[in-house]
């Protein structure tokens, strides 16, 4: 085959691919879509902020005040937690969509507020339970894993992405089971090598083994996937060899 001919079976080739993985993105994944513009936080309906400050006044709210014996008993304001700008704030936040702990950090010191008052708060919603990193992890986990057929390495990026803490990253990558990932590797393997027919097997490995990278995935086992994909010996796959040039 003449060098246009190989040139243009390889453009072919690189097109189809990314026309059935439709994730554009360096690492695959496509991005997420646009979420609708966020109204001024002011516009926030009353009673949804009233409803989350109810679930969401933290526990300091509740104590009662040391006074001294001489000191005149007031009776509590119960309101006195939600007046707080920067409450008021998170709340609106998070009614609108679930956010981790960085996302809220950011957004409120977007907001002007300070960095102390944004850390108090953060903590006051984690003892509450209404800010849960590790459970958004594992729902963004799942959703990757069943709809976009994501790598661990995909995950990670993406929960990053979600200003996710570290550690919360860690235990819920923890989570995936390993025997799955090898799955997705090689199912990803022989999908892109049936593509890759009609071009010589140096090139078609070359080009299959950087999509797995693109995909996340690299090292001996990719390399390994990627040549049993190619001679259509993929333990799994859908058999029948894939003939080269």
């Amino acid at each position: 085959m003449g060098a246009w001919a190989e040139t243009a079976t390889e453009a072919e080739a690189d097109a189809e691919a990314e026309a059935e993985v439709g994730l554009p993105s360096e690492l695959g994944l496509e991005p997420e879509p646009e979420p609708e513009p966020e109204p001024a936080l002011a516009s926030a309906p009353a009673a949804v902020v009233t409803a989350l400050s109810d679930r969401l006044r933290p526990a300091s709210a509740l104590r009662a005040p040391v006074r001294s014996e001489a000191a005149k008993p007031t009776s509590p304001d119960p309101d006195e937690a939600d007046s707080r700008p920067v409450y008021n704030d998170g709340v609106k936040l998070l009614a609108r969509r679930a956010r981790s702990s960085g996302e809220l950090r950011e957004e409120l010191l977007r907001l002007d507020h300070s960095v102390h008052d944004v850390d108090v708060l953060i903590e006051e919603f984690r003892e509450s339970h209404y800010l849960d990193d590790l459970g958004l992890a594992r729902t963004v986990v799942e959703k990757l894993r069943s709809t976009k057929r994501a790598s661990r390495t995909q995950i990670g990026i993406k929960l990053r992405e979600r200003r996710l803490p570290d550690a919360v990253i860690d235990e819920a990558l923890g989570e995936l089971d390993s025997d799955e990932e090898f799955s997705l590797l090689r199912e990803a393997a022989v999908s892109r090598a049936s593509k890759l027919g009609g071009l010589d097997r140096q090139v078609a490995e070359r080009r299959l083994l950087g999509f797995l990278a693109r995909r996340g995935w690299s090292g001996e086992a990719a390399t390994r996937i990627a040549r049993e994909a190619l001679d259509g010996n993929a333990r799994g796959g859908s058999g029948g060899g894939v003939r080269f040039r």
